[in-house]
């Protein structure tokens, strides 16, 4: 509705919104601009509250020019949880879980699907073709069906059999790799070149979706932190870019300060940042936590990018300390998290010293235990 055009994050170059563009022509990240003039004359608080705390309560700040092609399983309004006992223990006073496993698929994923989808339809497309490790191919495979559309997923071969079960359930069809989920991501550019078919995945739209964990988050509390996992980087990236829109618009007055956190065999934005480099270097991925196993973040950059402008920090953990985390929230908090989603708190507990007792601290749980309910048990 209010998309002015795309740009490139790294050279400024501008695109057309009504092109169908994943990366600049000079291979760095594209972010959506909007008019900001134009929602802030039609936006408030008192206009949002009035619609379903869902995701699409921000309709305004998503790039779909045409409100009839929307598609949503009723995605978002997850619940912000106060810890009971976790926060005790390690000794803070407003600790939160956004249970991100609360979504139709069971993740996060499912708020950039329905825009990524949605957006597919405007283009006219009636076949896609998307890279996953799982959990993005499971929402993407169940939003493809709503929609009446034929779903490709590209899967490394060591994708979890549950999840790939969630897949074929939906009626999408699964090609394997042989490798990991680069291997994934060139696999589905190729067929998207060759057959013409959509590219889903960690491209522009993926991340405007993802912007409603941040805008859920603003709408509840003014957080003074929030820990998210780095996978591909696209997460972080749209809860930041989704936070400064609201300040843009007036409808938040303070930033809080990200954190973002990897597992030490993937740990590639973490390594960039601590080590001042302007670029990623890609590595092979060795970790349990499948779902954030990215060794070559398609939006490393960019979570690069805001974590510095957050002023923010980072923290790696291994498997073991994941593991740990993950049985200490289910015990403690009753959240049933996959690995991926309990690495903010595995994180968490290794900051816990550089963090102020009484801020206002939000963990992104990013997915459901049942995803991979085998592993460490």
């Amino acid at each position: 509705m209010h998309i002015r055009y795309l740009q490139c994050i790294k050279c400024k170059e501008k695109y057309s919104k009504k092109e169908i563009r994943y990366r600049c022509a000079c291979g760095q990240s594209l972010e959506v601009v909007f008019n900001f003039n134009e929602i802030r004359n039609i936006i408030s608080w008192d206009r949002l509250r009035k619609r379903p705390f869902r995701h699409w309560r921000y309709k305004e700040f998503f790039p779909l020019v045409k409100s009839e092609n929307s598609v949503t399983l009723m995605e978002g309004g997850t619940p912000l949880l106060k810890s009971r006992n976790i926060s005790r223990e390690l000794g803070f006073d407003n600790l939160f879980f956004k249970c991100e496993s609360e979504n139709p698929t069971g993740s996060f994923k499912d708020r950039g699907t329905t825009v990524e989808i949605s957006k597919a339809l405007e283009f006219g497309s009636n076949e896609i073709v998307c890279a996953s490790t799982g959990n993005m191919g499971a929402s993407v495979s169940a939003y493809a069906a709503a929609a009446n559309v034929k779903a490709h997923i590209i899967l490394p071969v060591d994708t979890p059999d549950i999840k790939i079960a969630q897949i074929k359930s939906h009626g999408a069809i699964i090609h394997r790799v042989y490798g990991d989920y680069n291997a994934a991501e060139v696999e589905a550019s190729k067929l998207f070149r060759k057959r013409g078919w959509y590219l889903m995945g960690d491209y522009p739209y993926r991340g405007e979706g993802e912007k409603s964990v941040g805008f859920e988050i603003a709408d509840e509390i003014n957080a003074d932190y929030i820990i998210s996992p780095i996978g591909n980087g696209t997460l972080i990236y749209g809860i930041w870019k989704g936070l400064k829109e609201f300040k843009n618009v007036k409808l938040a007055k303070k930033l809080p300060v990200l954190i973002g956190v990897q597992s030490k065999g993937c740990n590639t934005v973490v390594n960039a940042f601590k080590k001042e480099m302007d670029f990623i270097k890609p590595v092979k991925p060795h970790t349990i936590a499948g779902a954030i196993a990215c060794g070559n973040p398609l939006d490393g950059l960019k979570a690069l990018q805001v974590l510095r402008e957050s002023h923010g920090m980072v923290e790696s953990v291994t498997d073991r300390e994941i593991l740990k985390a993950k049985d200490y929230l289910a015990k403690k908090e009753g959240v049933f998290a996959e690995p991926a989603g309990a690495v903010t708190l595995a994180g968490l507990i290794k900051l816990k010293n550089r963090l102020k007792k009484n801020a206002r601290i939000v963990l992104i749980v990013s997915g459901n235990g049942l995803k991979t309910a085998m592993l460490g048990i």
